[in-house]
């Protein structure tokens, strides 16, 4: 865009929904908007710790259409995680296994609080719903129910 005018310039990536503009891929945090070079200054990092993140498979960025890597901001924040758990003395396997387990948590509270809702009479969602009882036909559930079934608690 150098003087040229506003030409699109083809940037090699190919996702995001017809009439996205180049600035609404910036809110997308699965965007590739990082070289490695930029990444690493962001996370504090070497290149060559990216690099290595790359070929375990642990964090794999997309690729420009020259080959170069390519970092979202949502890799960004696993990689740096991934630092943190190294720095503190984990493998990278382990810190891997840690950031699935810590997903795996995330959702089941999700998963929790999804329940909840619905037990209050809301919508999964949380809006209540047209009938008030999240779109429930039935009466309210059983006694006993609180929403955590199969969550291992002994009676």
């Amino acid at each position: 865009m150098e003087g040229q005018g506003r030409q699109a310039r083809d940037d090699g990536f190919r996702h995001g929904e017809v009439g996205t503009t180049r600035l609404d891929r910036l809110d997308d945090e699965h965007y590739p908007a990082y070289t490695t070079g930029q990444a690493a200054e962001l996370l504090g990092v070497e290149q060559p710790f990216l690099r290595s993140l790359d070929t375990a498979g642990a964090v794999s960025p997309q690729r420009s259409s020259g080959g170069h890597r390519r970092y979202s901001r949502h890799q960004l924040g696993v990689a740096g995680r991934l630092r943190e758990l190294v720095d503190e003395g984990h493998t990278l396997a382990a810190a891997r296994r840690i950031l699935d387990l810590e997903a795996e948590l995330a959702e089941a509270r999700a998963e929790i609080a999804r329940l909840r809702r619905l037990d209050a009479g809301g919508t999964p969602n949380g809006d209540g719903g047209p009938n008030g009882n999240g779109g429930r036909t039935g009466t309210s559930a059983p006694a006993g129910d609180d929403g955590a079934a199969g969550a291992g608690r002994a009676g």
